[in-house]
């Protein structure tokens, strides 16, 4: 029992020694005296106060008192006693019945009434915190949304509601520590309820915000999210203060995903290559058939058609188009993933992503140390995913070493790696070569701008030494194939700015300029371009070796080419269009059937060969690899001199056999007696037959390569010259007639053939007329010599004369 209580029920009477010693057992004396002086006062107070309350009130008194009598009087006399409930029984039945009358009238009433007391003072609080129970499902429509950063807003907000609203009516007592009143008593109790209600909220929000963290997480998953987007969801989850460290959560899943993304792309070009290869034939193609392809490609090259090229329906060009696709494939995979990689890890090394010391949390103090020590797996997981990147392109190519050492001997036997397709031809290995180094070159540039690790620099530099020389190799072998098999394309059409020429020429020129300029641009160091007029870059010794080497031997298979078409019965690689017939100045092609045909135009072609074409490319050579090529032009020039030498022999060795038998048939012939000849007369049938025949090689050479005109008529008049004194020689003697018919012949062919005759010509008549006054019998009477003489210088000016049409073709042009 409190003390409070124990007062309250003291009498006034009784128990005032147990009062005094309990509650002034420590008042002193005149204290206790002046309180029983106060008491005093006061109950003196209070009994006047009474006093004057009756005298005030007496009337009122006795009336009530005779009221009283009256009616108990009434009701003794009415018998209203105990048994009969004094009389009210009725009225309490009354009462009763009205009472659960009203209780089931206005029970509901009141109950409802409460209710609304209670909802009242619940909306109350639900309007004044409306923000706060509005929360979760703010926060899930802002999630839904991907409103993230409004969702952190909201959520902290409602952290600062909940903070201050369970700080302030968490403070349920007064300063004396007793309560102040009931009702704030019941304030407690409520906000007591409230808080389990505020407490269950706070976790749906505490909820909805880790399904909110796992959708980001799950976020940076996604690698089709941009960069500036991850970043965004990795300072929201920053923000959040996560367990997991986000940035590592990102790095780790992106290296995972570009790892399993290379390798299924890889994993999926290789296999389409392989379905390709099943699908080649198994025999190899004959040299006709690829040089076919070869025409193809250079008549594409010439006219720039490079998507003719491109869409060529041949296995080759499938393959390498498969190829190119790999590396396209890889490179576009690798640019598109690892330099937004490495940015974020970037910027993860330099603490872009940490806030400064003075705000941070212990948690995220210890996870800024744990991330320092990530720093070196950040540089070895990019570093890993170049070396992959390198190894499948490796494997691809079977890349090797780079030789640096320049071989004393000429290159052994080289065989194409397994990548090179079959049956492709050099240009349009050259073509797909130069576009895939092209995207290698491209993709490593993109990388190496992005200043990574040194480790990954140097990958990839190897990578591209290792690609360019293998790649030099397959161009390389390709070109010396091609080169050797090259006479094939030789279709004799004339070209058409130099009609003394074939085409065969100008392609091989195209031929040769696009490996040579292709080589220069695989093995150039600085070759990011198609820039052709680009000749900054160095070319290392290994790989100009390699390409002079290829450059020559080309060159040396195409004039064994040359002599081989000649001395080769000519088969078309594809059937011959009939045109309509056309004048013969303007015909497109000759008889390649001739001999003589194949001939002529193969001389007149190595003379193009050695004045214009070998000087021009070989200067172009030296200019683009900055090199002397002094020796092997001139190697070059011995080797086309020689092979001209064989050639024009060969043809003016049949021609000069043909004039030879007219000439020693027609001097020796039984027919004519040299030593009974009497007077001069015509000159002799045999010497028009030779000269006719010279006619007829004239205008076979006008016809196909008019600068040899001179040239063969020359070599075949100091050929008939020789037989002419072979065949006189055999002459026993003759007569002054036989004298002056033998010199009317000559001096007719030599007047006829004036402008072919060289001084070694010359020499060989003059040797002719000594021979013949050497073998003059003197006994067959000089005296008519004079007169001889004259007649022969007549029968020559009417032979010359009557001849001047048919041997027009010797005239010397005015």
């Amino acid at each position: 029992m409190d003390l409070i209580t124990l007062i309250r029920n003291i009498g006034k009477k009784s128990q005032i020694t147990f009062f005094l010693h309990k509650v002034h057992n420590d008042t002193p004396y005149a204290d206790l005296l002046r309180g029983a002086k106060f008491l005093r006062y006061t109950l003196d107070q209070k009994s006047e106060e009474l006093r004057s309350l009756v005298q005030d009130n007496f009337d009122r008194f006795v009336s009530a008192k005779n009221t009283i009598d009256t009616v108990y009087g009434e009701m003794k006399a009415q018998s209203l006693n105990a048994e009969s409930d004094y009389g009210v029984s009725r009225l309490n039945k009354a009462l009763s019945e009205a009472s659960d009358r009203a209780e089931q009238l206005f029970g509901p009433v009141l109950a409802n009434r409460n209710k609304a007391e209670k909802i009242r003072s619940t909306l109350s609080v639900l309007e004044k915190y409306k923000y706060f129970f509005n929360l979760p499902s703010n926060l899930m429509d802002s999630i839904k949304q991907q409103k993230y950063d409004v969702a952190i807003r909201d959520y902290k907000k409602g952290k600062v509601v909940l903070d201050s609203t369970m700080g302030a009516e968490g403070a349920d007592t007064n300063g004396s520590g007793s309560y102040s009143s009931e009702r704030e008593y019941d304030e407690t109790a409520l906000s007591v309820q409230y808080r389990r209600v505020f407490d269950k909220v706070w976790l749906e929000v505490d909820k909805i915000m880790e399904e909110m963290k796992d959708q980001l997480f799950e976020q940076l998953t996604e690698p089709w999210r941009s960069m500036e987007e991850q970043e965004k969801t990795i300072n929201i989850l920053l923000e959040l203060e996560t367990a997991e460290d986000p940035v590592w959560h990102y790095l780790d899943s992106q290296y995972k995903f570009i790892i399993d993304l290379l390798k299924e792309s890889y994993k999926e070009q290789l296999s389409k290559i392989e379905t390709l290869k099943e699908t080649l034939p198994k025999n190899s193609s004959s040299d006709k058939d690829l040089a076919i392809r070869l025409k193809k490609s250079i008549r594409n090259v010439n006219i720039r058609d490079f998507d003719s090229l491109i869409a060529g329906k041949e296995m080759d060009v499938q393959m390498w188009k498969a190829i190119l696709e790999i590396v396209k494939s890889l490179s576009d995979l690798l640019l598109r993933c690892l330099p937004d990689f490495w940015k974020l890890s970037k910027s993860f090394m330099d603490g872009k992503f940490q806030k400064s010391p003075a705000v941070l949390s212990a948690n995220k103090r210890r996870r800024q140390g744990m991330d320092l020590r990530k720093v070196d797996q950040c540089e070895k997981m990019a570093s890993g995913v170049i070396e992959l990147y390198a190894s499948f392109l490796s494997e691809l190519f079977a890349l090797s070493p780079v030789p640096n050492e320049i071989p004393d001997t000429p290159t052994i036997k080289y065989e194409n790696p397994s990548f090179v397709p079959l049956h492709s031809d050099s240009v349009t290995t050259c073509y797909f070569l130069t576009r895939i180094l092209n995207e290698m070159n491209e993709c490593v540039n993109d990388i190496n701008s992005i200043n990574m690790a040194s480790d990954a620099s140097g990958t990839l530099s190897q990578l591209m030494d290792q690609a360019r020389w293998r790649f030099l190799e397959v161009i390389c072998q390709a070109w010396n194939a091609d080169a050797k098999n090259f006479y094939l394309l030789e279709d004799w059409t004339l070209d058409q700015d130099n009609r003394e020429i074939t085409n065969f020429l100008r392609n091989f020129h195209i031929f040769h300029k696009y490996n040579s300029r292709s080589a220069y641009k695989i093995a150039s160091q600085n070759y990011i371009s198609d820039n052709d007029n680009d000749k900054s870059s160095t070319i290392p010794e290994n790989y100009l070796f390699k390409i002079k080497e290829t450059f020559l031997n080309s060159l040396y298979a195409y004039l064994e080419g040359l002599v081989h078409l000649v001395f080769t019965e000519y088969t078309p690689l594809e059937p011959v269009v009939e045109r309509e017939p056309t004048d013969i100045i303007h015909k497109s092609r000759i008889d390649p059937s001739q001999m003589d045909s194949r001939i002529l135009l193969t001389i007149s072609n190595l003379s193009n060969l050695k004045q214009l074409m070998i000087p021009r490319i070989v200067n172009q050579f030296e200019t683009a690899y900055k090199c002397s090529m002094a020796d092997d032009t001139q190697a070059l020039n011995t080797v086309v001199d020689q092979l001209d030498g064989i050639l024009f022999d060969d043809y003016i060795k049949r021609k000069t056999e043909i004039v030879r038998n007219i000439i020693i048939n027609g001097i020796l012939s039984n027919e004519i007696d040299w030593s009974n000849i009497s007077k001069p007369g015509e000159v002799h049938s045999f010497v028009y037959e030779a000269l006719l025949s010279l006619v007829l090689v004239h205008a076979q050479i006008s016809d196909i390569a008019k600068p040899l005109i001179n040239r063969a008529l020359t070599a075949l008049l100091e050929s008939m010259a020789i037989d002419c004194l072979e065949a006189f020689q055999k002459v026993e003697k003759f007569s002054l007639g036989g004298m002056c018919q033998a010199t009317l012949e000559i001096e007719f062919m030599n007047q006829t053939l004036s402008q072919y005759v060289t001084p070694q010509a010359q020499e060989t008549l003059q040797i002719i007329y000594t021979t013949i006054e050497q073998l003059y019998d003197t006994t067959s009477g000089t005296d008519r010599l004079d007169s001889e003489l004259s007649s022969v210088k007549q029968f020559l000016v009417d032979g010359r004369k009557n001849t001047s049409l048919q041997f027009l073709c010797f005239k010397k042009p005015k």
